[in-house]
């Protein structure tokens, strides 16, 4: 068998809030790929599909994106009000908590043209937990390609065998009335394996160059699914090697 499970590989979510799974449960990436992606045209409109560039809709840099990671959903409904002197927070029900992250805590440290960019650091209370296998942690980032124009998350990465909260961290870059619906997508998390690796930085040399030279040409010697098919070839490599040993 070529690929194999690892052991000590689980990775569990759990809650402190009934009945949160059955309405906004964290999902899978890909149950949170952006409309305007969904809508869009694999090739510009009039084009020919086999010979002409396709658009974004095909890149594998935005496909594979949305196959790895879990999106942290909402758990209710919140309403902000933000202006330069006061803050009004409200949710539907006194049990979901909310808090403001101080100034002096994130803001004040940043560069001027970003601290002026800021109104509000909002930290509510998430009731949601990850507990991850020793050595895997979890990489936090913003809602990318969703482009949502009230808030983003911001980024980092915790120690998810030993710290398990999940507290993302809005920040609103403007001032009025918001309404964060239930569901709507906050954070995405992606496990990552923290391990050192041997890093050698040099010029090209003659592998290098023949590596290349096999990309362009699988890429530039037929019209259609260019990426599949090269990554296709690579893998059955791969397969035959570990099947001969």
């Amino acid at each position: 068998m070529f690929w194999k499970k690892k052991k000590n590989n689980e990775i569990i979510f759990w809650y402190d809030l009934k009945g949160v799974q059955d309405i906004v449960p964290i999902r899978e990436a890909k149950y949170f790929i952006p409309e305007w992606f969904k809508k869009a045209p694999s090739f510009p409109v009039g084009a020919n599909k086999l010979t002409s560039m396709p658009t974004v809709k095909r890149c594998p840099g935005f496909i594979d994106y949305y196959k790895v990671g879990y999106v942290l959903p909402a758990w209710c409904d919140f309403y902000l009000e933000i202006s330069e002197e006061e803050i009004k927070v409200e949710t539907p029900n006194n049990a979901f908590k909310t808090f403001a992250h101080a100034d002096c805590q994130f803001k004040d440290y940043l560069p001027k043209h970003a601290q002026k960019d800021i109104k509000l650091v909002f930290k509510p209370a998430c009731p949601w937990n990850v507990k991850t296998p020793k050595g895997v942690k979890m990489l936090e980032l913003p809602m990318l390609h969703h482009y949502n124009p009230d808030f983003y998350t911001v980024g980092g990465l915790f120690d998810s065998y030993l710290f398990h909260e999940m507290n993302p961290q809005w920040i609103f870059t403007k001032t009025g009335k918001f309404l964060i619906e239930r569901g709507t997508p906050l954070s995405m998390f992606i496990p990552i394996r923290a391990e050192e690796f041997d890093v050698t930085i040099r010029e090209q040399n003659k592998e290098d160059a023949k590596a290349i030279g096999k990309q362009i040409y699988s890429l530039t010697s037929t019209f259609t699914n260019k990426f599949r098919k090269y990554e296709k070839i690579e893998s059955n490599k791969e397969k035959d090697i570990v099947d001969l040993t």
